[in-house]
């Protein structure tokens, strides 16, 4: 089973997403109404600097070459890319003091849910609020607040995310409401840690 350790300087409040920590990279599948679907790369970072937040970069690429299987073995860096289809960045904190609910899917006798909050901006000018909840080893949150820039194209009203760390991989996956369909799959995937823990 593989483990993670805390690093000396994570902030205590920062324990629930202690296994987040790193720089990680996986293949998945982009899959929306109006769009067709082809594999994509997601490389993704959570660092900290001491404050009681985890700083979040991520960019999206499509898949240059062949995907693996959802089941199949994979190394991160031997997934090949194209061109970038999107990018994103922001801040993840436990939010103190907020009432967390239960995580679906998490163990009954696993630690108590706590109260998350995600900030998140890309370059086609979107902001998303999102709020959820962290317990063990799932995260799940969906959107409190969003806005668009004047000039942003892009046309999303509401999300919702999942991320589960299993036996050393991150299962993720995004569901969005935007250009008139409801809130749908959009994306899936897994991520795969490219840094070595400190």
């Amino acid at each position: 089973m593989t483990s993670f350790t805390f690093s000396d300087d994570l902030a205590p409040e920062l324990y629930p997403l202690a296994w987040l920590v790193g720089t990680w990279r996986g293949p998945g599948v982009l899959s929306y109404p109006g769009i067709s679907e082809r594999g994509i790369v997601v490389e993704a970072s959570f660092t900290h600097d001491g404050g009681p937040y985890l700083a979040y970069t991520a960019t999206t690429y499509l898949f240059a070459g062949d995907a693996p299987a959802a089941e199949q073995e994979f190394d991160p860096l031997d997934l090949k890319v194209g061109e970038i289809w999107g990018t994103e960045s922001g801040f993840w904190r436990i939010a103190p003091g907020l009432e967390a609910h239960p995580v679906a899917g998490a163990p009954a006798d696993g630690p108590a849910p706590s109260a998350l909050e995600i900030t998140l901006s890309d370059p086609s000018g979107l902001v998303s609020v999102l709020a959820g909840s962290a317990q063990g080893p799932r995260i799940d949150a969906a959107s409190d607040w969003m806005a668009r820039t004047g000039s942003s194209t892009a046309d999303i009203s509401a999300q919702r995310r999942m991320y589960g760390w299993v036996h050393g991989t991150i299962f993720w996956a995004q569901d969005i409401a935007g250009f008139g369909h409801e809130l749908q799959t959009y994306a899936t995937g897994r991520l795969a840690r490219l840094d070595a823990q400190d």
